[in-house]
């Protein structure tokens, strides 16, 4: 922007204080996402898991969820007034999601295991089709991904016919290529009817397993499927779901969720601790809030160890009992590690999201934990952990990163606010929102920190800078302008209006019915308010 464009009053009546901003490392991990979701086809840069299968719980399909989930969160609780910043970003997620390298893994899957299923002597006949039956754990979290796509931008794209695609084409298998064609709402059709069939306790994950982690997603689905169609499954499904697993017994002894049910042999599974709790109590939270809230406090107890300056991290299972039985001796409960443990799964994520969605102000000694010892790392202007298969320093910090927790799950807990997943469940966006004035489409090298629509003062508030510093053009689409006479202001400096000159040596402004497009230099953080009368 030029030199004259110094000030950064809004206007009156607004606090830019009080209006939603991200911060360096908000804004590093947005770019990161970024940079994922925008490699070429088939590379996984920076992804890849120590399983060659995508049968852990650093599979592609997981991180690739949680990449749109924390988008999404970015766009309700930080851009509400500017899909045009994330949206391509969390379309190119669900993009990545149908390709057959994240779901091809389920044709082998499908023919059941005897890890899971001890009584098995011959194993199933395979299918390709990913989400036609069973696996939960892919098919939950694109139907969860495609509404949430609906629900923030009110846009029904992946509910059109054949939107949920999935090619079966390798070169060197099979009789001939197999299509597999769903959408939004037909997917979600095929989940229900499971739930239905299974006494609603849920959909299998692998065969003969019901995962009760997996199967919170798809009620986040249900429930964003109701916001489009004006239905309501979502009280249907949670509502069957929770008597069917009071009836079964969610919880073992110690207070922890069962992480699955064995169908055939109608047998639970021992806890698997703070890991499970976790994941669980994190997106739970939005359907269930009451007990979550009740429930996960004690399954998080004795399970952070304190380090240095108020860093935390967590203890290994091995660990936990013994920290437990202190508390409950009134004893110092400060053990050491057990750097025996070498595991280096997504159990620091998930606590990390649990807590932010908690509001537990813990989880900012998590993220200094991983600060100080996971080696933040900043590329191409985003910031993440990489992976790193070493559990523990010479000193017995926890060191280790996989993929999950290093690409998504920490950005995710800084990207998130209090009950922030639950708010998107209970307070979705309405036609009052989506009538608002909004950026749509953008254009250049620059961050949005800003983009929020200051009702009572009919003000949209921007507030742009250049990525890595270096000059661009901004060019910004406003749509659901309203019919009224507007100012444009720059940093608190009036450039441009409808009642007066539309361009200036700044700015450059188009009016085209209801739709304003700005264009202009920045070479600084600059903030635009566009105020109407």
């Amino acid at each position: 922007m030029t030199s004259e464009l110094v000030a950064r009053d809004p206007g009156p009546g607004i606090d830019p204080d009080q209006v939603p901003a991200l911060d360096d490392l908000q804004i590093g991990h947005l770019r990161h996402i970024e940079n994922l979701a925008n490699q070429l086809p088939g590379d996984w840069s920076k992804m890849g898991g120590v399983d060659p299968g995508q049968e852990l719980f650093d599979a592609y399909r997981y991180q690739l969820a949680y990449m749109a989930y924390t988008l999404g969160l970015a766009q309700y609780h930080w851009l509400p007034a500017a899909p045009s910043a994330l949206k391509p970003t969390f379309e190119k997620t669900v993009e990545k999601m149908l390709r057959r390298d994240v779901w091809s893994y389920w044709k082998e899957t499908s023919r059941g295991a005897r890890v899971l299923d001890p009584d098995i002597t011959a194993l199933r006949e395979p299918w390709t089709d990913p989400v036609v039956k069973e696996n939960i754990m892919y098919s939950g979290h694109l139907y969860m991904m495609t509404g949430m796509h609906a629900a923030l931008f009110d846009d029904d794209r992946y509910d059109t016919p054949g939107a949920l695609t999935f090619e079966w084409d390798p070169v060197f298998q099979g009789l001939a290529p197999e299509s597999h064609v769903y959408q939004r709402s037909t997917l979600g059709e095929v989940i229900y009817w499971q739930m239905v069939e299974n006494g609603w306790l849920g959909v299998a994950c692998e065969p003969n397993c019901i995962f009760i982690v997996c199967n919170q997603f798809p009620m986040m689905g249900f429930r964003f499927e109701d916001l489009r169609k004006g239905t309501s499954r979502a009280e249907e499904a949670t509502s069957a779901y929770a008597a069917a697993w009071e009836r079964r017994g969610m919880y073992a002894g110690n207070g922890s969720f069962h992480p699955f049910l064995m169908v055939k042999q109608d047998q639970l599974a021992p806890p698997g601790g703070i890991a499970g709790d976790a994941w669980v109590a994190s997106v739970m939270n939005t359907w269930n809030r009451d007990v979550v809230r009740e429930v996960f406090p004690r399954q998080l107890r004795g399970t952070l160890k304190t380090g240095p300056d108020g860093t935390l991290s967590h203890y290994s299972p091995s660990v936990v009992p013994q920290v437990r039985a202190a508390l409950d001796a009134g004893e110092p409960a400060d053990l050491p590690h057990d750097t025996t443990d070498l595991s280096t799964d997504p159990t620091f994520g998930y606590i990390a999201a649990a807590l932010s969605e908690l509001g537990d102000e813990r989880v900012r000694g998590l993220r200094a934990h991983a600060d100080r010892f996971m080696n933040p790392t900043w590329e191409n202007g985003g910031l993440y952990y990489p992976r790193n298969d070493r559990a523990w320093d010479g000193e017995g910090n926890r060191t280790g990163v996989d993929t999950m927790t290093g690409n998504v799950l920490l950005g995710y807990s800084r990207l998130n606010v209090p009950d922030g997943l639950w708010a998107l469940y209970n307070r979705p966006w309405t036609a009052e929102h989506f009538a608002e004035p909004r950026v749509v489409s953008q254009e250049g090298a620059f961050d949005l920190r800003r983009a929020y629509y200051h009702r009572d003062s009919r003000t949209l508030l921007l507030t742009a800078r250049p990525r890595d510093g270096k000059p661009t053009d901004l060019s910004l689409t406003v749509a659901n302008a309203l019919p009224r006479p507007w100012t444009l202001s720059v940093d608190g400096i009036a450039v441009a209006g409808s009642d007066g000159p539309e361009h200036s040596s700044a700015v450059r402004v188009v009016a085209d019915g209801d739709t304003l497009h700005l264009s202009t230099a920045l070479d600084s953080e600059t903030t635009l308010a566009l105020r109407w009368s």
